[in-house]
């Protein structure tokens, strides 16, 4: 049946018995909580999702990291006040709980959505709530409780380790750098990291298996001929100089660890020189290895992170369009399907009494926040989208809406071209655009018309 008027609805038996008991101050009272309640959400909704809300967020993380510093120091020295001290334990436990009620008020406002692991936000979410969630609430006074009622004591059981975790929390600064328009450059240089962590790993590789073959050759080439030169070089200085030389790269371990010393640049002439005191040819084998692993390898992997740098920001183009263009279509299926809900008689059109009562359910009412519209905005939007018929089709709610999506101007130009559409619909047909250039007309002619009669009449008074 077709929704009447929403302050005239028939109510259920339901409703009747409920009225039945309450009189009508009771009733009053029950729709104020309502209205108060719903006022409240709206409240709640515009505060976690304001800039106010999300800065106070990322200082609290940054204090909290410069807290979780000092109480480190604490560990490693000793010599810190008393006060710094109880104060580390006092922020310990204020940021816990400020976190926590962080991950609530997100839970009570985006619901469980907001921790999805299907979009690329939700996973971040899911991964900071873990953060705060785990490393705080879990270590700060779950594991200290359970620790507690067991009898096992602090300094010396297996819970005191755990503590080491709560480094983790470090990890959400990468939130104030995503999230903080004004660290956008440090933000692109994590995100370009994570993008090349693949190549490092295949550039550790590959280094790993260039250093154990030139190790193997240095045993062969440049060990043994050591060896030899201990028996014909037999004073004292000698025999410790080469003493020391064979202990950096007598095995392949030795040989490889020096050869990374040799690929750090890590004063590496000093035993250079030495070498070439028995094998002056050695600065073949050292300086080609240089060539091949630090040279030619490293700017390699340089011109290869710069392409994938490049090739990234080519995606993130070809992405955000894409991106785009997916979230147009995903607007398009939710006006859909939000206007289905709204049409009750599903007669393919929306009424005010239809188009009210959608901002009285919680649901559509949650819809209308994310588009913006509050209740009281409920007649002048009915106004804008009709086009005078007393209706709204589908094609009037999606092109209405979609065109008043960007803020304030938007809605204002939008609310202009419809108040100018609907002035000149009550025109009358000479104040149309073709009426008008036929009244000019007509104007023009009259004018031309009176001319010429003040022209005969002048020249009558001549003769």
């Amino acid at each position: 049946t077709k929704l009447g008027p929403v302050s005239e609805a028939a109510p259920s038996e339901t409703e009747y018995a409920f009225d039945a008991g309450l009189s009508s101050v009771d009733r009053a009272h029950t729709a104020r909580r309502s209205n108060q309640q719903n006022l409240r959400t709206d409240a709640l909704y515009r505060f976690v999702t304001s800039i106010h809300y999300e800065g106070m967020v990322s200082a609290c993380i940054l204090i909290n990291c410069a807290t979780m510093g000092l109480e480190a120091q604490q560990r490693a020295s000793e010599d810190l006040p008393k006060g710094w001290v109880l104060m580390t334990n006092i922020a310990e436990h204020v940021f816990t709980a400020f976190f926590f009620l962080e991950f609530l008020l997100n839970w009570r406002v985006f619901g469980l959505q907001h921790f999805t692991l299907r979009t690329e936000d939700g996973r971040g979410n899911f991964a900071d709530a873990v953060l705060a969630i785990g490393t705080g609430v879990g270590l700060a006074w779950v594991v200290p409780a359970i620790t507690f009622l067991s009898g096992v004591q602090g300094s010396n059981g297996a819970w005191r380790s755990l503590s080491v975790l709560r480094a983790l929390r470090l990890a959400r600064l990468v939130r104030v750098f995503r999230k903080v328009p004004l660290l956008r450059e440090a933000w692109m240089l994590i995100r370009g990291l994570t993008d090349s962590a693949r190549t490092l790993l295949w550039t550790v590789v590959v280094i790993f298996f260039v250093t154990y073959t030139f190790a193997i050759f240095g045993i062969v080439l440049i060990v043994e001929n050591l060896k030899w030169a201990r028996d014909d070089y037999l004073e004292e200085a000698d025999q410790i100089r080469l003493a020391l030389l064979l202990g950096m790269m007598q095995g392949v371990d030795r040989m490889m660890y020096t050869l990374v010393q040799v690929l750090a640049g890590d004063s590496f002439h000093s035993f250079m020189r030495d070498i070439l005191i028995y094998l002056p040819w050695s600065w073949i084998y050292f300086y080609g290895y240089i060539a091949i692993a630090s040279l030619v390898l490293m700017n390699l992997v340089t011109a290869i992170i710069v392409e994938n740098a490049l090739e990234t920001s080519r995606c993130d183009k070809e992405q955000m369009y894409a991106d785009k263009e997916a979230g147009r279509a995903k607007e398009i299926k939710e006006l859909e399907h939000m206007f289905a809900e709204m049409d009750v008689d599903g007669s393919g059109t929306l009424n005010l009494d239809e188009f009210q009562a959608s901002f009285l359910d919680d649901a559509l009412r949650k819809k209308w926040i994310l588009l913006d519209f509050r209740q009281e905005d409920c007649k002048n939007l009915f106004d804008m989208l009709d086009d005078g018929d007393g209706e709204v089709s589908l094609e009037e709610f999606f092109d209405g809406l979609m065109r008043m999506r960007g803020g304030a101007q938007a809605k204002e130009i939008f609310t202009l071209q419809k108040m100018m559409h609907k002035l000149s619909r009550r025109l009358p047909p000479e104040w149309s655009s073709g009426g008008m250039a036929r009244l000019s007309t007509r104007s023009m002619a009259s004018k031309g018309h009176l001319a010429t009669s003040k022209s005969r009449a002048m020249s009558a008074n001549a003769h």
